[in-house]
């Protein structure tokens, strides 16, 4: 347990170290908030209520974040991500939990201050289900295992292609236990795992593209449900939210998909990742439409390629954060 909470400390550290001159983090009903004019300043940018009240803008040179009153909603330009809880009024002030903005925001917004010592070199993909679990079907024959494993093969071609090392938890259609997964990642050194996945919902409406990252320590998921105490992957929470950020931004891009957000839960293969990790769901293959996409392989190719896409930005981060340490 020592260990994953040295993981989680660091990222308060970067914060605390680098942000401190200009946040002064308040408290509410037991919780230590971080008001949003504060947070502007740390990017040497400003707060702009809009007009009709329903957006709270930060605008920085880089970015603009769009918070929404009493809503887990941020956009970071277009890009949809979920906090854990939602912005609200403390003091007069618009304010989030100090939780998002150091494990959700500032990795966003600062990335060369927490991938110093980030690994970019093995990832290993996870084409999920496989075997007897077929997982989601769809009214046309879609099945997720088919569809995750190709879009899987085809990511790492992508991926070796620009030179990096990579492994599948599974080749074929075949059953893998969940916490195999994790440990065959751990086996082959990984720098990044990301688990491939195709959704479905009761209602046939639902569709679009969403990513997910482990929840903090003590936070809900963005579904709802109690916070859980600290897991081994969440060692990895500022790395998590800008893998998982750069990833659903291009792959959201690349496939013209609806964004449902970057999102938190505790799959159990983010858990116990040893490695940072995210969990992508490709689509929903009980909405008729999107199911017909999924089923044709340049549909896949594209979604391939965003996830690749968003790979690469990352791994160009980090080693761009690296060659820049003295």
């Amino acid at each position: 347990m020592m260990r994953y909470a040295l993981g989680m400390l660091l990222a308060w550290s970067v914060w605390i170290c680098t942000a401190a001159a200009n946040v002064k983090p308040v408290w509410h009903e037991g919780r230590r908030y971080v008001r949003l004019e504060e947070l502007a300043a740390v990017y040497g940018g400003e707060l702009i209520p809009t007009p009709d009240n329903k957006r709270v803008v930060v605008k920085t040179r880089w970015a603009e974040l769009a918070f929404h009153p009493d809503s887990r909603e941020l956009r970071i330009g277009p890009t949809l991500v979920w906090l854990h809880e939602p912005m609200i009024r403390v003091r007069s002030s618009w304010a989030i939990r100090e939780l998002d903005a150091v494990q959700i925001v500032d990795p966003v917004m600062r990335p060369a201050e927490y991938l110093p010592a980030a690994g970019s070199r093995v990832v290993v993909i996870d084409p999920g289900h496989g075997g007897l679990d077929t997982g989601a079907r769809g009214k046309r024959g879609g099945e997720e295992k088919h569809a995750a494993l190709d879009i899987a093969r085809r990511l790492r071609n992508h991926l070796i292609a620009a030179g990096l090392k990579v492994y599948l938890t599974r080749e074929n259609d075949r059953f893998i236990e969940l916490e195999e997964r994790c440990r065959l990642a751990r086996r082959w050194r990984a720098d990044l795992f990301v688990s491939i996945h195709l959704n479905s919902a009761a209602s046939t409406t639902a569709e679009g593209i969403e990513t997910y990252a482990l929840a903090a320590a003590g936070a809900a998921s963005t579904a709802g449900g109690e916070g859980g105490g600290a897991l081994p992957g969440n060692r990895f929470d500022a790395a998590n939210s800008l893998l998982g950020f750069h990833i659903h931004r291009t792959l959201v891009a690349q496939a013209n998909a609806p964004d449902r957000g970057l999102k938190r839960s505790r799959f159990i293969v983010l858990r116990n990742a040893p490695c940072p990790a995210v969990l992508v769901e490709c689509g929903f293959l009980s909405h008729a439409e999107e199911e017909q996409k999924l089923l044709r392989e340049t549909y896949r190719e594209d979604l391939a390629r965003g996830i690749a896409k968003g790979i690469l930005h990352y791994v160009g981060l980090a080693r761009k954060t690296q060659r820049t340490i003295p």
